[in-house]
């Protein structure tokens, strides 16, 4: 009965937490009409740190699996601590140095790191070090994310916000 509540709850906090994703996706396809397009830009960098927050979030719960005693997966600690900072650069607004990332660009990054946690979490599921129901919603709430990037990405091409 634990297993089923816990199962539930994360449904739902998957669900909701895909609504920063979503409703920026609808701001910027919705400006100018409804939105000016200057309001609507602030929802795209919403959705970056949003993603970065998820990312990290993802890449620390992966951790917690790589620490565990009975681990029977190989992986090292080291890439989810890159994951993060990757998530991290991709969303300073001026760049990093002398390396300057695009709107669009930086949104790819976070999209790509949900892409590669996704497949990691989808090996540890396997693995059993995960429930398989994780797996499976793992792949959802990606594709939703995922789709939502790619709306936010393409408004930002088409504005001309590489």
């Amino acid at each position: 009965m634990a297993r089923n509540r816990q199962r539930e709850e994360m449904t739902r906090l998957g669900l909701y937490g895909l609504a920063p994703f979503v409703i920026s996706a609808g701001a910027l396809w919705l400006s100018p009409f409804i939105l000016p397009q200057h309001i609507a830009l602030d929802f795209h960098q919403i959705a970056l740190v949003y993603g970065a927050v998820i990312v990290a979030y993802l890449s620390g719960a992966g951790a917690g699996v790589t620490l565990a005693p009975p681990q029977t997966l190989r992986e090292s600690f080291l890439p989810g601590q890159l994951i993060t900072l990757v998530a991290f650069v991709a969303v300073i607004p001026n760049g990093v140095f002398v390396m300057q990332l695009g709107a669009a660009w930086r949104h790819l990054i976070i999209f790509v790191l949900l892409v590669y946690l996704l497949l990691r979490d989808l090996n540890a599921t396997s693995a059993g070090l995960f429930p398989k129901w994780y797996g499976a919603l793992r792949m959802r709430l990606t594709f939703w994310a995922g789709l939502a990037i790619v709306l936010i990405t393409s408004r930002l091409l088409i504005w001309g916000f590489y």
